[in-house]
């Protein structure tokens, strides 16, 4: 079967669905509906205004579970392209590993769990209820699922939610995630004259957005690095006493993997789950080709990131940040906003799925509070109101949003492996959990 998987993998890599383009999403989601359908779910697109949302489904057993997996096809622009040793978008598969842009993030990830349910039925049937959720805007902050699953909250009924995304940890262990910290992205600009002017002749007299911009954007950190901005920092919620617990048993295993790409330390780990970031994206302004064009430039922007913590709310840091920048003559816009998301250690499921988990990869995972990063996690645990669980399949030198993005192709096949496993240990530990 690892061919089958290795060949489903490549096929969805070679589908261009980088966010925002309709076109390519509208192949992706027909890709994923048939890869769905082949391996024994019903499955269908559900319509919103962006891209279309793969639905599929198993139904569940008599008092058996049901486990949603959620995923998305979308991808990063693959940028700069001159830096790929291989076309994005033209999968190759050398050193163990196929290359191209999702082929980490997500794409071969979600597929784990299509070709599980497939293996599963291959060997007699699957022994609790599989629903599938693959969006296609999760790269843009998913700005049209929080209504398509309100719409669908009767069809999207499950125990509980598991995405595969993000890298396991350095060390190699295994990693079972409670939660994401959420995000808002905005834009920020000035504008001046109507035109470009002559710096030397406007100079000092006209105004000069890219002064205003950039000084602006300078006043938002103070000395030390804190964001500067006031009620920034109100509600942000410290680690409980377990939760510390975990924080230096992450850092303890990965003492000795030195690879750079996860936290180094415990104070690093805290930084990454339970601190809020601010971040500049980039910086858009005048000319910077060759050469000299003495001018100023009419108009500056940027984009900006904040990565939030509970109980941190993004329309209140919106505010915050608008007022702020406001008083210093820069306009904002809001350009996507997720909540940050938590589910409680104590829930029904951690065992079972961290004994799936370590059986499938002959190792005892490691439990981390938070994903540094954001997923569309408070539409799981606040809206439909179940426990939602992070198992990442992927490497962390999957270089997921850099050139040369790759799956290694033993973790992609573990990941199979673990997505099959997860379901059989539900079948094996449950007892009927919904009313």
């Amino acid at each position: 079967m690892e061919a089958e998987i290795t060949n489903g993998l490549a096929r969805l890599v070679e589908v261009p669905s980088v966010a925002g383009d309709t076109v390519a999403a509208a192949t992706a989601a027909a890709c994923v509906a048939e890869m769905c359908s082949r391996a024994g779910f019903v499955a269908e697109c559900w319509d919103t205004p962006g891209p279309s949302v793969v639905f599929a489904e198993i139904p569940a057993p008599p008092g058996m579970p049901t486990v949603l997996f959620y995923g998305h096809y979308d991808v990063q622009p693959p940028d700069p392209l001159d830096a790929w040793e291989s076309p994005p978008f033209e999968p190759t598969v050398r050193d163990g590993a196929l290359y191209g842009r999702g082929a980490g993030d997500n794409k071969g990830q979600f597929v784990a769990h299509i070709f599980a349910v497939e293996a599963l039925r291959a060997t007699g049937s699957c022994p609790v209820g599989v629903k599938l959720l693959i969006e296609g805007e999760e790269e843009i902050g998913s700005p049209h699922l929080p209504a398509l699953v309100d719409a669908q909250r009767a069809r999207l009924g499950c125990d509980l939610v598991v995405t595969a995304d993000g890298p396991y940890h350095a060390s190699g262990q295994p990693l079972i995630i409670l939660g994401v910290r959420g995000l808002l992205f905005l834009g920020a600009s000035v504008h001046g004259a109507q035109r470009d002017l002559h710096s030397g002749s406007n100079g000092g007299t006209a105004p000069a957005p890219a002064r205003i911009l950039t000084r602006a954007l300078a006043e938002l950190w103070d000395a030390e690095g804190q964001v500067a901005v006031p009620g920034f920092y109100n509600h942000v919620r410290p680690p409980t006493p377990p939760e510390s617990e975990l924080i230096a048993a992450l850092a303890l295993a990965g003492a000795d993997a030195g690879d750079g790409q996860q936290p180094a330390d415990a104070a690093a780990w805290r930084k990454i789950m339970f601190e809020p970031n601010l971040n500049i994206a980039g910086i858009s302004c005048g000319y910077t080709g060759p050469g000299i064009k003495t001018i100023i430039p009419h108009q500056a922007g940027a984009k900006i990131d904040v990565r939030l913590v509970a109980d941190q709310d993004p329309e209140e840091i919106y505010d915050l940040l608008t007022d702020f920048l406001g008083e210093r003559g820069v306009a904002t816009e809001r350009l996507a906003a997720v909540p940050p998301s938590r589910t409680p250690a104590a829930n029904p499921f951690t065992r079972p799925i961290r004994d799936a988990v370590a059986a499938a990869w002959e190792r005892t995972p490691l439990v981390q509070p938070r994903l540094g990063g954001t997923t569309p996690d408070f539409l799981f645990t606040r809206r439909l109101g179940v426990p939602s669980l992070l198992v990442p399949y992927a490497p962390p030198d999957m270089h997921h949003h850099a050139p040369n993005e790759r799956m290694e192709l033993s973790a992609l096949y573990r990941g199979v492996r673990t997505s099959a496993a997860i379901c059989l240990q539900l079948a094996a530990s449950s007892r009927p959990l919904r009313s």
